[in-house]
Order: structure tokens, then sequence, then C-alpha cells
């Protein structure tokens, strides 16, 4: 056998188990266990509260659902694509992909359209944010059929986190955080003078300090121009995206960052924040639930990023959607799965969900009953970003976050960085 049908045979094999494991040994199965409904998740810290649920829901109905967790992401990430591949994916599942891979799935058949289930009345009941997230637009750039695809289980959204306590220490009014980009620095040079180190967030992780700057791009461009700038229409060296980053070298010439702020992971920047060794940091609403665990006496308080004085647009924040799941539209058990969907929305069962794991319901009518510092963040869900028919390609978003934390560290000033993400979205366009 030759060198090339060697490794072609070794291909196909590695693709066999792929497909033999995410199907498992029992074949094509038997009648009994064609009833049950199979979710697959990577929310390990959720399995717990979502048995609890099946059972309830089996007691209820004599519907068995089975959860199944996969994690790391990494590993959940391809057993899908593998049970894709094979057309053996369960009857619930998220692909954990951006809007562009989503749209794949959808195209291919693997994503059931829920829009006639939808406006029965079941969108009602959620966030507006949380349905945008897992729904399509005319004319969006994929060719997917307008519509709403996933069914929102929580929402999330990121703001700034501040230590109270540190606050205090520093002299700073801990019931009034900055608001306002000026107070903001001005806060961080008081928090350095009292030797605490001001800002901390896994920036290593390029989406978290790409979400950190986009509320800017919101503020400075709005909607349209943020449509414009992906169209070409306005050039990545705009005087407005050299603001974007001189923010960050304002941040860097005051000391505000935490040392090896651009290549700590969001897990060690919690762990920061929550042992005290930094008095703000930018996460998300599942930070709650991070921080009770990590360090259940922390007295903190939320704050929305600092607004810019000569901003044209309102000051919004990364989120909306947090975790959702999709129906299998080639499930033979498709209606079953929406029904328990259906079921698993509804307010008794997203307040028993929020309460165990200190996320945010999408069902906002469970909202009222969240601690304070959540019912916080659902207030949020109404300032976050607008869905948007088209994104900018992934090679110019790296750049941009590549270019950001070269700023942070004083590798580049902000005009050269802008200058080459330009270039970049040049080069993008003639390919």
């Amino acid at each position: 056998m030759s060198k090339r049908n060697i490794v072609i045979a070794l291909q196909t094999l590695c693709l066999c188990l792929a497909i033999f494991m995410v199907s498992g040994c029992s074949g094509s199965g038997s009648a009994k266990n064609e009833e049950v409904i199979k979710v697959w998740h990577w929310m390990t810290d959720r399995q717990e509260a979502f048995e609890k649920l099946s059972k309830d829901y089996y007691d209820q109905t004599g519907v068995k659902v089975v959860f199944e967790t996969y994690a790391p992401t990494d590993v959940y990430k391809n057993k899908i694509t593998a049970a894709a591949s094979g057309h053996l994916l369960p009857d619930i599942y998220n692909p954990q992909s951006d809007k562009k891979e989503l749209a794949s799935y959808i195209n291919a058949g693997y994503i059931a359209d829920l829009t006639d289930e939808m406006n029965t009345g079941w969108k009602d009941v959620f966030f507006e944010k949380s349905l945008i997230a897992n729904s399509f637009e005319e004319n969006n750039e994929w060719g997917v059929k307008p519509g709403i695809y996933g069914v929102p289980l929580d929402v999330s959204s990121l703001m700034i986190y501040y230590n109270k306590d540190l606050f205090k220490q520093a002299g700073l009014d801990p019931e009034n955080p900055p608001k306002t980009w000026p107070e903001f620095i001005e806060a961080g040079k008081k928090l350095r003078e009292a030797g605490i180190q001001p800002f901390v967030s896994g920036f290593g992780e390029a989406w978290l300090i790409g979400a950190f700057a986009a509320s800017y791009q919101w503020s400075l461009f709005g909607k349209q121009g943020i449509i414009d700038t992906i169209d070409g229409k306005i050039p990545y060296n705009d005087e407005r995206w050299l603001k974007i980053f001189k923010l960050f070298e304002e941040m860097r010439d005051n000391k505000m960052f935490a040392s090896g702020i651009v290549t700590m992971v969001n897990k060690d920047a919690e762990r920061t924040f929550a042992t005290g060794r930094a008095a703000m940091t930018f996460n998300g609403s599942w930070g709650v639930n991070v921080y009770k665990s990590m360090n259940s006496t922390l007295n903190y308080g939320l704050m929305y990023p600092p607004s810019l004085p000569d901003a044209k647009y309102p000051l919004l924040v990364f989120g909306g959607d947090g975790s959702s799941m999709f129906v299998n539209a080639e499930s033979p058990r498709k209606d079953k799965a929406i029904a328990f969907l259906k079921w698993f929305t509804q307010k008794e069962q997203q307040a028993y969900l929020a309460k165990e794991t200190l996320n945010i319901p999408s069902n906002k009518e469970s909202a009222d009953d969240l601690p304070e510092i959540l019912q916080e963040f659902s207030k949020s869900i109404t300032k976050t970003f607008d869905n948007l028919p088209k994104l900018e390609a992934w090679q110019v978003t790296n750049y941009i976050n590549i270019n950001l934390q070269s700023v942070i560290i004083g590798e580049k000033d902000p005009a050269k960085a802008v200058k080459e993400i330009q270039e970049e979205k040049l080069r993008q366009t003639k390919v």
C-alpha cells in the first residue's frame, strides 16, 4: 500500500471512530430508547439542576430527557462536529459557534426553524435581546431564511465589577462608582496611589478585549456606522477608531492595567479580582456565581463601562444571549424536543435555574425574583448591542484585538495600530 493510501485509510478510520463514539455501541436502539430526548451541553456546573428538572418533566409527562455533559468546550465542539458529519446529532444541542458557523448548520438542515412555534406566544416570555441573538434578519449575508432558530435558556451581559472595600481604602465613594471616562481615569489614579491595581480582565482572551472596545465602537459609530465599516465605507484609520485605541493608551499611561493583563485568561482575572488584588474587572454576569464560589464575602458593586462625554450614540454593552439550545431538524423526536423546551423555559423552571445557578433567566417574568446584583445585570440586557446582518472578517477582528493588546503593552502607538488594521482590511477585501 502506498504512503498516500495509508494516510487516507488512517483518516477514514479516525472519522469512523469519531462517529462510533458519538453514536454509541447500541446500533439503531430499541423503541424505548427512541422515546428518550437527548440533550448535549457543556455547562457542567448546571448538570445537577438540569437533572432535577428532567425528573420533574418525566413525572409530569412520562417523557424522559437525558442531559449529557461534555467538557471542556473544545471537546464538546469536536463531538458536535463529528456527530454532524455522520448525521448523529442529539435531539437538542448548541454548536457553540459564531453566527457564520451557526448559519452553516441551519443551511445544512441540522437546526430546526422555530419561528412558527415561537409565534404561538412562546416568544413573548423572553427578553427580546435573547431572541435577537438566535434570529436571522432579512437579507443576512449567509442566506439563512429569516426566522428564530434557537431557544435561550439564560441571558448575560458584561459590565464592570468594582470592589467597594478597595474603593473606600483609596478614598473613593463605594456607592458612587465612576460614570464617565474622566472619572474612571481619576479613580484609577487614586487606586494606584493607594497601592491597589485598578483594573483587571482576561484580556489574554481576544473576545474579552474586543467586547470592551466594542462598547466604544457602538458609542462613537452607532449601528449603521459599524455596518458601513464592515462594508469598507468607513476606514479603520478613521479618527473615531483612533480615539478608541487612545482610550487604551490612556489607561496604560495612567497605570490602570493589572500586571500581565494581555496574557491573562479570564479565570485568572476572576481569581485576581475575587482575592482583592484588583479593584475593578470587566466580566460577564456569570461572574456572580464565580465570585461566590471563590470568595463568598467579596463586597462588590456593578458599573457600566464609563461613557465618553463627546460620544454621539448611547453606550451599549456586550451581551444578550447567554446559553441557548437548538433542535435537531433531523430528529424523529423533534416535536417532543420542542415541547420540552417550551416547558423548560416557563417561569417556574426558569426561576429554579436562576436560583440554583445564579444566571439571569431568559424568561423575563422570572427576573423579579433574582438577587439584587443579578437584577442589575438583567436591567442591562436592554442596553446590549443590536443584532447585525453581517460580521467583520475574522482576520480583521483578530488584528483589532491583537493591536489593542500591543497598545496596552506599549509595543505600538494608536496611529500605527489603526493603520495596520486598515491595511489588513484592504488585504481581506481583495481576497
